[in-house]
Parts: structure tokens; sequence; C-alpha cells
């Protein structure tokens, strides 16, 4: 700005004086010729006065040095002349201003010479004896005069633009200061240059638009991003580049990356999944996207949705919540469904052969009875399974059925050591309770099925002559453990972890009988269902300790 002020006014002045130069050359030209045609006028009238008087013509040219004089016969050849010989000279008669003169008695002419920059002004008056009286002066004509006065032009031009730079130095910084101390935050606020008012103006009024929009946009991003910050699903938008926009707090967990570092970055450079890549592109064409992935050891559904403006792709929202719960709650019940389908055909299998031996009348009078028994064993075993199978269900809701009460855990365990007392005796195993009461609150029949399950894997699963020892402690924090320990064959390292999942069940080589598998995922949801932790502590060929500890 300050630079198109300051060319502007060196500008104005510099035509400003061109201006001034022509127009003085102009008036100049225009009074020295006017002035120089005056005295030659006067010259010839008295040259020819003095002439008539009887003046001799040398004579008098010796006086007036400055002009030409002329002395020309009628026929017109030269009788006399102040700067030539006249013997030498061409005949006038032709000249414009000698006819002039021999027809009205006075005559002008004006001739130019380029070459030396002047022009020649010419005055002649006829005398009384017929001859012509001619008087001559010179004038710079206008390419002369331009010639002349080139360098004081030049001159006034230099010192016009160097004082139209210092003027114009100090008028723009006038000129533009009260611009640059504008308050643009506060327009209409500011006391400058009436012509800026409509100006301020307008910026007021769109500062305010711009103020509310912004506050309206802040407002909706807040809102936005309060939102999908407390969504437990990963969310990622994406401009029609596949680059990220935005992404919430559980989307930086899943990519493990800052949201400042996940912005304006190509999404597959911050995670080159291939289900992500598949359905981010598909997103991107148009297309609606499903994609079941895993990553970082869980797993994810991903959704993505085309973002449209005039049907054109502008962008893509890509949803992408964990479906590992659901994931795992799908691989047990297909497991469940498969075990629950084993455990009942293998029974109903054996009944079904029994009974068509029996239907059949194959067998003799003597097997009927052994049949019946074989029967009735795996009729009791489903029966055992099913109820197995529902108290896990029940189980499975984590919730105290309305049998809640104070409840003794050694009274417990005492009743579940005289219910296993028969089968103990049969393997020779001992079953002893020591501690504590250890009463409690809880649901009687819940703690009743661990207690059972625990002393019923610690007979079914102990040697000959083997021992099981319940043991009851009392904290003084006011806690309660129960311990079941027993002397059997132990449990294998590798096997350990999968001992509390349903229907998992060890060698059965080890142990005399084996069961459905269900035992200790019984034990494991009802200590959940009323707070409890369960530990395991196993050595091959030594024993086993399970051990659960109930909060105060």
């Amino acid at each position: 700005m300050r630079s198109k002020i300051w060319r502007s006014m060196a500008l104005t002045a510099v035509l400003a004086v061109l201006l001034f130069a022509i127009l003085s050359m102009a008036a100049l030209y225009t009074f020295f010729t006017s002035q120089t045609e005056r005295e030659l006028d006067h010259e010839v009238n008295m040259v020819a006065a003095a002439m008539e008087g009887g003046a001799d013509l040398s004579t008098l040219s010796a006086t007036h040095p400055d002009g030409r004089m002329t002395h020309i016969a009628a026929d017109g050849s030269v009788l006399f002349d102040s700067d030539a010989e006249a013997g030498e000279m061409e005949n006038h008669l032709e000249r414009p201003e000698i006819q002039q003169a021999l027809t009205s008695g006075v005559g002008s002419s004006t001739r130019q010479s380029d070459t030396l920059g002047e022009m020649t002004i010419y005055r002649a008056i006829r005398l009384d004896d017929g001859t012509v009286l001619r008087v001559s002066g010179t004038q710079k004509n206008v390419l002369g005069m331009v010639l002349q006065l080139i360098p004081a032009f030049l001159a006034l031009i230099v010192v016009t633009v160097i004082i139209s730079a210092l003027a114009s130095r100090q008028a723009t910084k006038r000129i533009v200061a009260p611009v640059n101390a504008l308050d643009l935050d506060h327009p209409l606020d500011n006391d400058v240059y009436e012509e800026l008012s409509p100006l301020l103006k307008r910026m007021d009024d769109q500062r305010q638009r711009i103020d509310e929009t912004v506050s309206a946009l802040t407002a909706q991003r807040n809102e936005f991003a309060a939102v999908t910050s407390n969504m437990a699903e990963a969310l990622v938008l994406l401009n029609a580049r596949g680059e990220v926009l935005s992404v919430n707090r559980a989307a930086e967990k899943l990519l493990g990356l800052p949201r400042s570092v996940c912005e304006g970055k190509y999404l597959l450079a911050l995670n080159r999944n291939f289900q992500l890549s598949e359905a981010m592109e598909a997103a991107l064409r148009g297309e609606n996207a499903e994609q079941e992935m895993e990553m970082n050891g869980r797993h994810y559904r991903c959704v993505a949705s085309p973002v449209k403006d005039e049907g054109r792709v502008s962008g893509a929202v890509m949803l992408i919540p964990d479906v590992t719960d659901r994931f795992l709650a799908e691989k047990a019940r297909r497991e469940f469904t498969a075990n629950v389908s084993h455990e009942l055909k293998t029974p109903l299998t054996s009944i079904l052969g029994y009974a068509e031996i029996m239907q059949n009348g194959v067998a003799g009078e003597d097997k009927l009875r052994q049949f019946a028994g074989l029967i009735h064993a795996e009729a009791t075993r489903l029966i055992q399974l099913v109820e197995d199978i529902l108290k896990l269900s029940r189980l499975d809701e984590n919730r105290l059925p309305d049998d809640r009460r104070r409840v003794s855990l050694k009274g417990l365990c005492e009743e579940a050591a005289s219910r296993l007392a028969p089968e103990a005796e049969k393997r020779g195993v001992s079953i002893k309770v020591e501690g504590g009461e250890c009463a409690m609150e809880g649901s009687p029949s819940m703690l009743g099925e661990l207690v059972y399950n625990l002393l019923d894997n610690a007979v079914k699963y102990n040697r000959e002559n083997g021992s099981v020892v319940a043991l009851l402690e009392e904290n003084a924090d006011g806690s309660r453990s129960l311990t079941v320990s027993d002397t059997g064959v132990g449990i294998d390292p590798a096997d350990q972890e999968h001992v509390f999942e349903r229907f998992f069940r060890g060698d059965r080589s080890r142990s005399s009988e084996g069961g459905t598998g269900l035992g200790l995922s019984i034990v494991k949801h009802a200590a959940l269902a009323h707070g409890a932790k369960v530990s395991l502590d196993s050595k091959v060929g030594k024993g086993t300790s399970i051990r659960v500890d109930f909060p105060a």
C-alpha cells in the first residue's frame, strides 16, 4: 500500500511538471514570436522612413546589427544585403513577402529551418521608387526551444521526484498510521477516516456473523466430541482420500495412537488390517460394508458407510464396536451345544443298545437284570447331567436365589461329607472337616452345591486309602476361606487353567470314574455369585488343593 501511494504521488508530480513544461513552452513560443514580429514591423517602417529621407541603407544596417536588411529592385534583383554580397544572391522576385509588397505595399512570411532549429520572420515594404525594403529576424522554433530547455526541465523533474518521494513518504505514514492502528475486533470503536466508515460497518456485521457461526460450530463440535468420546465403539471419520478427519477415544485405543497423530494421516498408514482396508475402500466407492476382524487379541465388527454430497462420495464413517464378548459367547454356545450333545448321546446310545437287546430277546434271563441295572445307571447319569446343566443355567445369571440367609460353611461341609461317606468308604478315602463354623450370609443351596462338588471331586479323583480335608478359616479382617485338599492323582499343569471350564475333564485313566465335567464350573459360578475367588494348587501324583476365599 505504501509503495502504491508513493508511486502514485511521484507519478502525479512528474506528470504535473511535464504538463507545466509543455504549457510553458507553448506560451513562451507564442509570446516571443509575437514580440519578434512587432519589433520587425516597427523596424521596417522606421528604416523605410529613413531611406525616404535620404539615409544610406548601409549606414542604417550598421546601427541595427541584430537584424538583416535587404534592398530589392522591382525586378527582384538584390541591390543590397547586410549579411551577404548583393551580386552573388539569387533573384528574390518569387519570394512571397516580395510579391505581397509589390502588389499591396507590404508583405510578410515565415520560413522554418529544421537543421538550425530556428524560424526566420520576414517583413517587406514597397518604397516610393518602386523598390522593396525587407527586414528579417530569427526566432527559435518549437524544436529548438525544446532542445534548449531540456536540461532545465530534466533538473526540475529530478528535483520534483526527490521532493515528491520525501513528501509521499511522510504522507504515506500519516495516511497508513490510522489504518494500521485499526482495532478489527471492535471496528465501530475506531476513530478513523470517514471514508472507511462503510467498510468498518460491513466488517463489524461480518465479524458478528462469523462469531455466531464459530460459536454454533464450536457448540456442535463440543457436543459431537462429548457424545463420541464416551462411546464404547470406535468411531473414525474419513475424507474422500481416506485421510482421518476425526477419531474418538475408543478409536485411539484401537489404533494405538493419539488423535493428534491420527488426524490428517491416511488410515492404512496407521493400520494395515486387511478387513479394515476392505471396509474403507468399499465405503469410498459409495458402498456400505461390514467386516469381522481381529486386532490386538480382540474381535471387532467394522461397519463402514459412505458420506455423499450431491451424489458424490465426500468421505466415510467407520463404526467399529468390540464384539469380543459376543464372539466368545457364541463360541461357548457352540462348544456347549457340542459338549451337551456328546454327553447326552453317550448314555442314550448305551440305553438304546441295551433296550434293543432286551426287546429282541437275545439276552437270557440272567442278563436282563444286569442290563436293567446298566440302563438305570445311564439314566441316572443323564438326570445328573441335566440337573448340572440347569444349575449352571441358573448360576450364569450371577444372581443369588431367594433362599439367601445366614449359613454355616462347616455345617454344609459336614452334610456333604455325610452324603459322600458311602462312596468314600468304597474307595477307602477318609473325609475330615476342620476349622471354625465360618457363618456367613449366602444361599444354602448354592453354597451346598459348591461344597459338595469340591468334596465329590476330591473323592472321585483320589487314590485308594487316600484322604480329603476340608479346612475352614476365619480371618481377622472378617473374610472366610474354605480349602479342600486331597491326596489324589493331581492335575497336569497344562490342564490346570481349563479345569473350571464346562465339560472339561483331564485324563480319566487317573481316576476310577469320570464325571460330567461340570462340577468345578458349578463351583466357580457359585463362588462368583457370592463375590468369592477360587484358586487352585495341584501337583501330579501328590494331590490337589482348591481354595475359595469369601469377602468379609
